[in-house]
């Protein structure tokens, strides 16, 4: 087998000293030394030919087989990559069904951009239920009250209070809120009116 690239091969100089006694194998009395060593020049490309043609021919296939091999090994490599994608995927779907709280999905909603006014939960039942609702609630003051205001209160519960004859009796858990501080519409301010009746305005469309 060839090691060398013929590709870069040069042809020697066969009329130097070194091919002497070549050229006086090809000598006789029609051939003189000048021929001869174009005879051998003429040989040697025939021969270097040849050595290139099989020399890229070797190099071709060795290009193929590298080829091949690198394409087996990304074939190899995606099934490996695919087996491990379906076996993660599985795991997934596995961890979803144990754990569907944690993968529930988002609702895509805006932030609020400003302060969230939250009021007390009698008017937002009151809304919800279509009832009339007072102004005062949405105020400053209103919403003030209900940060403060006892959630566990359900307007609808039973509360037993002790009547003035001394005996118990059950009545709605509202009719224990103190009124006495919630203002008539009527009664409040201009600058009041405004603060509550953008709210409630707002407070309506979402429980619309």
């Amino acid at each position: 087998m060839q090691a060398e690239d013929p590709n870069l091969a040069t042809r020697p100089d066969f009329s130097s000293e070194d091919f002497r006694d070549a050229r006086l194998q090809l000598t006789n009395d029609t051939v003189d030394d000048d021929q001869a060593a174009r005879i051998l020049g003429t040989l040697w490309d025939i021969q270097n030919a040849k050595d290139i043609q099989r020399w890229n021919a070797r190099q071709e296939e060795e290009a193929q087989r590298a080829r091949d091999l690198a394409d087996q090994a990304a074939a190899t490599l995606a099934e490996q990559q695919r087996r491990l994608r379906e076996e993660e995927e599985a795991a997934l779907a596995e961890e979803r069904k144990k754990n569907k709280a944690k993968y529930a999905p988002v609702p895509d909603v805006e932030v609020p951009s400003g302060p969230v006014d939250i009021p007390a939960p009698y008017a937002t039942r009151k809304l919800k239920k279509g009832e009339y609702c007072e102004l005062y609630f949405f105020t400053n003051a209103g919403l003030a009250e209900a940060d403060s205001f006892n959630a566990s209160i359900d307007d609808e519960a039973l509360t037993l209070l002790k009547s003035d004859n001394g005996q118990h009796i059950w009545i709605p858990a509202s009719n224990t809120r103190d009124k006495s501080a919630v203002i008539k519409d009527e009664d409040l301010t201009w600058e009041q009116f405004g603060e509550a009746s953008v709210r409630l305005i707002a407070a309506m469309r979402e429980h619309d």
